[in-house]
């Protein structure tokens, strides 16, 4: 039996929301103008700095607004949270805990896993009902708020076992009292969903570098050379675009203009964004790969013309962020800068005043918003002429703006339609605590007055302002389906991986002899006759036109092929929450012998309207062409340009060579647009077909067993790795294991040769190297190494392959026990491999892959 040890923070102790802000610098303290520590904080709690990982505990509380650490980590500005210490819980004795462990389920191939626990009791001990504030209470002011999830650890035999989340459900009651708390045990990576909420793309900080001006040169330079984080491809919103011997021209013989098409931002961008909104940290293995950072995302907020710019111009704006203090847009000016603070509470709690003294001349219209950043609902909007002196309140919940709770974190934008010249636009930001329970009080907490950093109107495009509505979990878990990722947290970083390259990377471990072989249980893999993948809008009539037409899904694809076995089970759809798009290249209606080098894309439906569609996903190519005018739509002429920005469905290197191992955005095979037949590699075939295959296998079973599994490998067991019973080798589905008992219940599926290592005459049973490692690197260049296998000429052994992004790169010798990946892009992870050569009876084998991802400087 075990020694279980279960251990918890009991929530966050200051501030009640999120984070607050050092307001000042001061040697081995923290100091915030804002807080009041002396209600809750105590000696022993500990302090994590957010802005750079450190922590420090409190050593004492010297007053209502500073602590005395037992380190020096915090400067002015800087971002904390303070919790308590881990407190370990008192536990029944017979109280089983059962966590279950699954990553990839062959029940539900769509869903990312992690461990989670049924539900277990714990005692109301006086010890348990102090760390939990007696909850059964709701007379008890500032109780366990079981609105939250709180960290925990669970510990066997004194070794960390499982890190994660606890959530009380309840506590049951015998004669009136407390008798147990009712809690689940959630592992790390389920935090993502708590942290992202309901918040939309739009409410990710996304650096002021990536906005720019909305004026002609600005537009053809992002649209003609080649794509940066920001760019133009040739993708029309409301113009049907034609090739004639008078050149590239609509239907309604009007050239393309600035006004006409739409940026794209790099999906990797976005991904960055939500890191530094969020304060988590995604792995670069994959998320920094070459193909990866090459996917942009258009950005198609609103049928037809940008938000802020109508057909033959734009807004001029203003705009500001009030959420942290390293904000762009606001300078702090005088008293505290109380950024960022929470508001909260209904008869008791704190709010806060934004008062606007905006100084302009007296015809000066415009038109002030404050938006929630969050999901960009407008808190407050008025039209003005001239100077004012506004006084504008955000509540929690009730008597004025209602903002709800949580972190303040809004958006402020002026507007208007002409120039405008603002001598100052000054906000007095005042934080107030009030209590509405006996008599109306109210206090301020501490006010700072912050000034504009810009007063002259630009019409600028703003990234945050256009990215589609899309929630940003809903982003995450589109991206996980498409590439078929696995995620797991280590050493606080949350890994990412597609299921293959995950696999790829576990180990073995033999476990007949900790089985129950008195009894086991065999079933089939998979419950469904068979899956489906594909992308649920496709709203551009090029692509409505041509499903019509040849009654085909286009970019989907089904496992099996064919929908006419007569398989038991349903159906099991694997869908996609983007857009897809088929793209168009051109012929010279003039001409039908001439095919151009301009291949477009067109967000218009059936009749030729400006359609909406979901967030669409591509591939874009700096394209070499010819008679391609390009116009100025705020009036002037024309000018012709001999690249463009391409949209495609596959990517393209620099070297325009598209080789097989290169990826593409349909889960289909289809003859790609500009090349007029395939190339890359479809989804299906890169991410999904090795697991599908495996689990549809004739001889594909399912074997459920009881196991007493030893504590090296109940602590060091990772869900890529194999488990080999009697001579069979199986991978993990899920393990259920009671942690008082030690006893595990198993479910594994058998493992079968993956359609990619038969295609490249690999083997698992064939010995492999273990992992290479790094000895160098630099921008352009990686060098690693391995610990060659012994004996090559008994074991048949006649050399290495070394790969690059799974395309083969060299061929090597025996001997031979490094490689120096050269002409490589700085900034870049790659994926690195190798693989041992055999030759057995003539045949050349191979083993399977040791890999290695790393980052060039």
């Amino acid at each position: 039996m075990q020694i279980l040890e279960l251990y918890i923070r009991d929530g966050i102790k200051y501030p009640e929301f999120g984070t607050s802000a050092a307001t000042s610098t001061s040697t081995s303290n923290l100091v915030d103008a804002t807080a009041d520590f002396t209600s809750g904080v105590k000696v022993g709690y500990i302090v994590f700095n957010k802005t750079d990982g450190t922590s420090a505990k409190v050593t004492a509380v010297t007053n209502a607004t500073t602590l005395a650490l037992s380190a020096d980590i915090f400067a002015s500005g800087e971002l904390y949270q303070i919790k308590s210490d881990f407190v370990r819980l008192d536990l029944f004795k017979d109280e089983s805990v059962t966590i279950t462990d699954s990553i990839k389920n062959t029940k539900d191939i769509s869903k990312v896993f992690t461990p989670f626990s049924q539900q277990f009791n714990v005692p109301a001990s006086k010890h348990n009902s102090k760390l939990f504030k007696h909850y059964e209470d709701n007379d008890v002011v500032n109780s366990f708020d079981a609105r939250f999830r709180v960290d925990a650890l669970i510990k066997l035999n004194g070794s960390d076992y499982k890190k994660g989340k606890l959530r009380l459900n309840s506590v049951s009651m015998k004669d009136n009292k407390a008798h147990s708390y009712k809690l689940v045990f959630f592992g790390e990576t389920i935090e993502l969903k708590d942290i992202l909420g309901d918040d939309d793309l739009s409410r990710l900080e996304f650096p002021s570098s990536l906005n720019f001006d909305y004026d002609y040169t600005t537009i053809r330079d992002k649209f003609k050379d080649p794509p940066s984080d920001v760019c133009f491809p040739l993708i029309t919103h409301s113009k049907n675009m034609r090739f004639t011997n008078s050149g590239y021209v609509s239907t309604n013989n009007e050239k393309l203009n600035q006004l006409d098409i739409k940026p794209a931002l790099k999906v990797r961008a976005i991904i960055e964004a939500i890191e530094t909104t969020y304060d988590i940290d995604l792995s670069n293995d994959f998320f920094n790969s070459t193909e990866f950072n090459n996917i942009y995302m258009w950005l198609h907020r609103e049928s037809g013309f940008m938000s802020n710019a109508d057909e033959g111009g734009g807004l001029q704006t203003l705009e500001a962020r009030f959420h942290q203090q390293a904000d762009a847009g606001l300078n702090f000016d005088s008293g505290t800068d109380i950024r960022p603070f929470s508001i909260y509470g209904d008869v008791y709690g704190r709010r806060v005043k934004l008062n606007f003294v905006i100084t302009a001349a007296v015809t000066d219209q415009y038109n002030l918003k404050i938006f929630r950043s969050s999901d960009n609902a407008i808190l407050f909007e008025e039209d003005y002429t001239g100077p004012i002196n506004e006084d504008i309140m955000f509540v929690a919940h009730s008597n004025g703006n209602v903002y709800g709770e949580g972190i303040f974190d809004v958006k402020i934008l002026i507007t208007t339609a002409s120039t405008l010249t603002l001598s100052a636009v000054q906000l007095t930001a005042t934080l107030q605590a009030f209590s509405f329970i006996f008599g109306s009080l109210v206090s301020t907490v501490a006010q700072g007055v912050y000034n504009f950093s810009a007063l002259s109107t630009t019409s600028q495009v703003i990234i945050s302002r256009q990215i589609p509505k899309m929630k940003v979990i809903d982003f995450l878990t589109n991206i996980f389906k498409m590439f078929n990722l696995v995620a797991y947290k280590e050493d606080g970083q949350i890994q990412a991986l597609p299921f293959n390259d995950f696999n790829a990377q576990g180990t073995s471990y033999d476990i007949t002899q900790y089985v129950d072989t008195s009894k086991s249980t065999i079933e089939k893999v998979l419950k469904y006759k068979n899956v489906k993948f594909g992308f649920k809008s496709k709203k551009s009539f090029l692509i409505q036109n041509q499903q019509d037409i040849l009654g085909n899904d286009f970019a989907g694809e089904s496992y099996p092929a064919s929908n006419d076995n007569e398989w038991d089970g349903g159906e099991f759809k694997v869908e996609l929450d983007f857009e897809k798009m088929l793209y168009e290249r051109l012929t010279n209606q003039d001409d039908a012998t001439e095919l151009t080098t301009i291949c477009q894309g067109a967000m218009l439906d059936k009749d030729f309207n400006a359609t909406i569609g979901a967030p669409l996903l591509l591939y874009i190519k700096n394209q070499t062409t010819s008679g391609f005018h390009f116009q100025n739509g705020a009036g002037g002429g024309h000018e012709t340009i001999t690249t463009y920005n391409r949209p495609s469905q596959v990517f393209v290197p620099s070297s325009g060579l598209v080789v097989s191992t290169l990826s593409s955005l349909n889960f289909g095979v289809e003859i790609d647009e500009f090349f007029r037949g395939v190339r890359g590699t479809n989804l299906f075939a890169k991410y999904y077909a090795d697991y599908l295959v495996s689990i549809y296998n004739r001889q594909g079973r399912i074997k459920k067993v009881e196991a007493y599994l030893p504590l090296h490998i109940l602590l060091n067991y990772n869900l890529n790795d194999k488990f080999i019973i009697g001579n069979k080798t199986y991978r993990i589905n899920s393990i259920k294991t009671n942690l008082l008992t030690n006893k595990s219940s198993l479910e594994l599926y058998t493992l079968s040769e993956s359609v990619t290592g038969l295609s490249n005459s690999q083997f698992p049973f064939l010995t492999r190297l273990a992992q290479p490692t790094l000895v160098n690197k630099s921008t352009t260049s990686i060098q690693i190494t391995w610990t060659v296998l012994a004996d090559p000429v008994a074991n048949n052994i006649t050399g290495y392959d070394v790969l690059q992004d799974d395309e083969l790169i060299a061929t090597l010798s025996t001997s031979t026990k490094n490689y120096n990946f050269t002409g490589l892009t700085s900034g870049i992870t790659y994926k690195l491999a190798v693989r041992v050569r055999y030759t057995i009876s003539g045949d050349v084998v191979f083993s399977e892959d040791a890999i290695i991802f790393e980052t060039t400087d």
